[in-house]
C-alpha cells in the first residue's frame, strides 16, 4: 500500500490534504454541506471529481485527476495565453449551464450562498483561479478544490475568475511577470470563452470589489476556524496585509474599472 502523499496549496486546507492512490483524501472537519454540492455538481458536470464516501478516519475520498494546474504554467506566448483562458471561460459556462436545473431541483440541500445577493442561478465554484483548473494540452477541463462552491449568479464566479487571471489586484500583491500583463485583454478572452453578453460583462465587472471583499471575509472566518495559532501563523506570513491590499485597490479602481469596460 503506497503511503500518503501531501498535497501542497490550498488557503483553506493547507497541510490538510493527501494524495493515497488515486484518490484525494479532504479533511474529516470540512463542512458535509460541501460534500454535498461536489456530489450533485459531479452527476451533471463532466469536470468535477467523483466521490468515493470517507476512509476509516472520516476524510472525504475525491478523485485524484491529472493535469497540469495553472498556477504551475511556465511563460507562454499570447496565443497560447488567449487558447488558455477561451478555454477557462467555456470551463465555466459549462459548470453554469449544466447546474441551473440542480440548483432549482436541490435548492434546500446547498449550503447558503457565498454570493450576497441570495440570488440561486447556479452552482458556483467560488474560487476558480489557476490553482483550482487543471489544464491538459493547454485547455481547461477540472476544477479541483471545491471548498468555497455555492449557489449564487453567474456573474459572481466570473468576477472571482476574472480577478485571478486577468488579474484585477493590487499591483504590490502581483508576481513580477503578472506587472506586464494586458489585464483587460485577458479579462476579454475569459468573457469570450464564456460567451458572455454585454450585460454580463458589465454585471460581472461591477462585482469585482464586493466579490474580494465577500470572498476575504470568508477566507479569514474560515482560517479563524482552524485555531488561534493557524491564523496567527497566517497573518505573520502576510495574509491579512494581502487581502486588505486587494481590498483598498479594487474599492478605489471599481468606478474606474467600470468606466473603462464602458468604453471600451
Amino acid at each position: 500500500m503506497e503511503s500518503e502523499i501531501p498535497i501542497s496549496g490550498g488557503r483553506l486546507n493547507r497541510g490538510r490534504l493527501f494524495r493515497h492512490d488515486d484518490f484525494v483524501l479532504r479533511p474529516a472537519d470540512e463542512d458535509v454541506e460541501v460534500e454535498l454540492v461536489i456530489i450533485e455538481v459531479g452527476k451533471v458536470f463532466h469536470g468535477a471529481p467523483k466521490t468515493f464516501g470517507r476512509d476509516s478516519n472520516g476524510r472525504l475520498k475525491l478523485e485524484w485527476i491529472e493535469g497540469e494546474s495553472g498556477e504551475a504554467i511556465e511563460e507562454e506566448d499570447e496565443e497560447q495565453s488567449r487558447t488558455r483562458l477561451l478555454s477557462v471561460g467555456t470551463l465555466l459556462r459549462d459548470l453554469h449551464d449544466s447546474t441551473e436545473t440542480a440548483v432549482a431541483e436541490n435548492v434546500s440541500i446547498f449550503r447558503k450562498s457565498l454570493d450576497p445577493s441570495g440570488i440561486h442561478e447556479v452552482i458556483c465554484h467560488g474560487d476558480a483561479g489557476p490553482g483550482n483548473i487543471l489544464f491538459r494540452n493547454g485547455t481547461a477541463f477540472a476544477l479541483i478544490d471545491w471548498e468555497m462552491a455555492s449557489p449564487g449568479r453567474r456573474s459572481w464566479d466570473l468576477a472571482t475568475a476574472l480577478r485571478y487571471w486577468a488579474p484585477f489586484r493590487s499591483p504590490a500583491n502581483k508576481k513580477p511577470g503578472e506587472l506586464l500583463l494586458n489585464s483587460w485583454r485577458r479579462a476579454e478572452w475569459i468573457l469570450d470563452g464564456y460567451h458572455a453578453s454585454g450585460e454580463l460583462r458589465l454585471e460581472t465587472v461591477s462585482l469585482l470589489s464586493l466579490n474580494q471583499k465577500a470572498q476575504a471575509e470568508y477566507v479569514i472566518l474560515r482560517i479563524k476556524a482552524r485555531g488561534d495559532a493557524v491564523y496567527d501563523e497566517w497573518v505573520a506570513k502576510g495574509g491579512i496585509r494581502r487581502l486588505e491590499l486587494d481590498d483598498a485597490w479594487l474599492g478605489g479602481e471599481s468606478k474606474k474599472l467600470m468606466h473603462a469596460w464602458r468604453s471600451r
